[in-house]
């Protein structure tokens, strides 16, 4: 990893020296474990009800849980009101408006542009190739490389379902021998060998190379087997992961998603959102969901199981051309009459995403309940072409 990223350099200089609105109840360490029987008086609040206080500001109970699940300090979490205010703060605090740009992947989140264009700043594509794979020597190579402020890798991808960018391959084979009765140091077949080290050099190369900041999105991150980045943090300064409740965890109307990076970043994120950003019922839920692991991950196992199911149904269908592999929560196809087909469903009470617009003929089905795919199934075998 390249020793000259320098963070000031790349951080707009009114937020580096920006002095944050200190709330009643950013003064004191009021929050946290074993923090209770206070007497609050400094806030202005009415003293009766259950949501008569505000929130904690710092979210302290949920970094303190997901600590120790991601075997990271607190002060390197970020928790905001959704994934969507991470990725606007990191415009505010990284980009002028007018002036600087960044880099997308397309087909990709559209969040990214659209917070581009809210912030004003240019937006350069490097398009994903056939395979929707990420091309790192394009990205590379693209003049924007040497001046953008930032990168967004979303990963596995929306809309294609596909990991851009693995953190260790090393730790991927391991682990997929193990579960499979393996041992954890079982030696790497030779082709397999090359092929992590060639990883390996190709993400030092990314990040070594690149002044701005690497934004890996990772909101469908927990279906796939992968690493995390965040387990790469140490290793890249300029890595920023992004993670969010609304889709293993069932939480999508909680609105609340993190960020991951260097405690230097992460003050950043908190100088700059609003003092009170997550409220309170989403921070209990939130707190709740995280403590039911053995839940999430045995729904985590049955949305796989029924994606494997769906796929091969829908690949089942003369108008359904392709299946692709999905290591997310939802398939991408590509389908004859693509329009046709979806506004039949939708006449059919049966809502999915049309995503021809990005993708010429593709239609993107989210992975539902097992009665639920079977209702897409029922009604995709009553669809007839003109």
């Amino acid at each position: 990893m390249s020793s000259e990223f320098k963070l000031k350099s790349i951080v707009r200089s009114n937020i580096w020296n920006l002095q944050p609105y200190s709330s009643a109840r950013s003064e004191f360490d009021l929050y946290g474990s074993g923090k209770n029987n206070l007497t609050l008086l400094d806030a202005n609040e009415n003293p009766k009800g259950d949501l008569n206080r505000y929130p904690d500001p710092m979210q302290s109970l949920i970094k303190e849980e997901l600590a120790k699940q991601k075997n990271l300090p607190a002060n390197q979490i970020f928790v905001g009101n959704g994934s969507d205010e991470a990725i606007d703060l990191l415009y505010r605090i990284f980009c002028e408006p007018g002036k600087d740009r960044v880099i997308t992947c397309p087909p990709t989140y559209g969040m990214y542009e659209v917070s581009a264009a809210i912030n004003n700043i240019e937006v350069v594509k490097i398009d994903l190739g056939k395979s929707f794979e990420l091309d790192l020597d394009g990205i590379m190579k693209s003049a924007a490389f040497t001046n953008a402020k930032l990168l967004w890798i979303c990963s596995p991808n929306n809309p294609t379902g596909n990991a851009l960018l693995k953190a260790d391959l090393k730790h991927d084979w391991q682990a997929q021998n193990y579960t499979r009765g393996g041992m954890m140091d079982m030696p790497f077949a030779p082709e397999f060998e090359a092929e992590m080290l060639n990883n390996q050099r190709k993400l030092d190369q990314l990040f070594g190379a690149f002044k701005g900041i690497v934004v890996v999105d990772e909101a469908y991150h927990d279906f796939t087997e992968h690493i995390s980045f965040i387990n790469r943090l140490e290793d890249y300064p300029n890595l920023v992961v992004l993670q969010t409740m609304s889709k293993a965890y069932g939480l999508a109307g909680a609105r609340v998603g993190f960020a991951f990076a260097s405690p230097e970043i992460i003050e950043l994120f908190n100088r700059t959102k609003p003092p009170y950003n997550v409220n309170e019922l989403s921070q209990r839920a939130v707190l709740e969901a995280l403590l039911q692991t053995e839940k999430t991950e045995n729904e985590i196992k049955e949305i796989v199981i029924n994606r494997e199911f769906l796929a091969a149904h829908l690949n089942s269908f003369d108008f359904i051309k392709k299946v692709y592999p999905s290591e997310a929560n939802f398939l991408l196809a590509q389908v004859d009459q693509a329009t046709d087909v979806y506004n039949y469903l939708r006449d059919n009470d049966v809502i999915i995403r049309n995503r021809s617009s990005q993708i010429a003929d593709t239609l993107r089905f989210t992975v539902g309940t097992r009665r639920e795919c079977e209702e897409v199934i029922k009604t995709l075998r009553t669809f007839k072409k003109n």
